[in-house]
């Protein structure tokens, strides 16, 4: 597994000097268990997840894998199930995610899901969550800190018109698979983009990627005033981050 992990970071080190990637504060990811929390970035691409595991896997090493929750459509498709099995990645559940946190790992996960990667290019500075705190509740349960990763500029590589979201409905997608976007984009190589599964190659934009400092989230999983006291608070934080993030890009810097 440790060659297959190291062979998947010199990769994702290419695609880190590709987009002129910049990641910060590694040096907050505690010892032990903790939840690491993102904004989602462009779809089935995701540039910004492999941009940090190969970042993390160079500062920490091998001895602590990560552990990436993915949506169980991957795992649908042979040999790419295999695959991901073997980088660690396992279907988003919160019992997959409370097992590997009381094994002390670091388990990433994205609680916008499609819905937040899928968003349209104007709202691509902005975290969207949709109110979901499943998160929350994993995080509750298992004693862990949140460790939020705000990333700026992997959301550029492509120009999103809509994210689809009553054409999914209409198609039965939330029943069927899970999803709840169709998204309709413009993006190499094919010009037009058409649907949750269909890969892109993005344009390379910068990207900033910054670590916040763990948050400690109090109260119980089933104490809806806490769940939404902790959603307000981490998702605040976060945006505060992605906005001074995003005016650090070129391009983007405020008048």
């Amino acid at each position: 597994m440790y060659l297959m992990l190291q062979a998947a970071t010199r990769a994702a080190s290419l695609l880190s000097r590709y987009f002129d990637a910049e990641v910060a504060g590694l040096d907050c990811i505690p010892k032990g268990g903790a939840l690491l929390v993102g904004n989602h970035n462009g779809n089935v691409v995701t540039p910004d997840s492999y941009v940090f595991a190969a970042a993390y896997y160079r500062h920490f090493g091998y001895h602590d894998p990560l552990v990436a929750l993915a949506h169980d459509f991957v795992f649908r498709i042979p040999l790419l199930s295999d695959l991901a099995k073997n980088f660690g990645l396992l279907p988003a559940s919160s019992d997959h995610a409370h097992a590997a946190l009381q094994r002390g790992r670091k388990v990433l996960l994205y609680p916008g899901g499609g819905w937040e990667a899928s968003r349209p290019s104007k709202d691509r500075d902005r975290i969207d969550f949709a109110g979901r705190v499943g998160f929350l509740r994993i995080a509750m349960r298992a004693r862990v800190p949140i460790v939020p990763v705000v990333t700026a500029g992997a959301h550029d590589g492509w120009f999103v018109l809509s994210r689809g979201d009553r054409l999914a409905r209409a198609l039965g997608l939330k029943r069927l698979f899970r999803m709840d976007v169709f998204p309709i984009a413009i993006g190499l190589p094919t010009g037009l983009i058409v649907g949750p599964a269909t890969p892109y190659i993005p344009l390379p934009f910068k990207m900033l990627i910054e670590v916040q400092p763990p948050i400690t989230v109090e109260g119980n999983e089933d104490d809806r005033d806490a769940l939404f006291r902790a959603y307000s608070d981490i998702t605040g934080s976060m945006q505060a981050a992605l906005t001074t993030l995003a005016s650090r890009l070129p391009g983007r810097q405020r008048k």
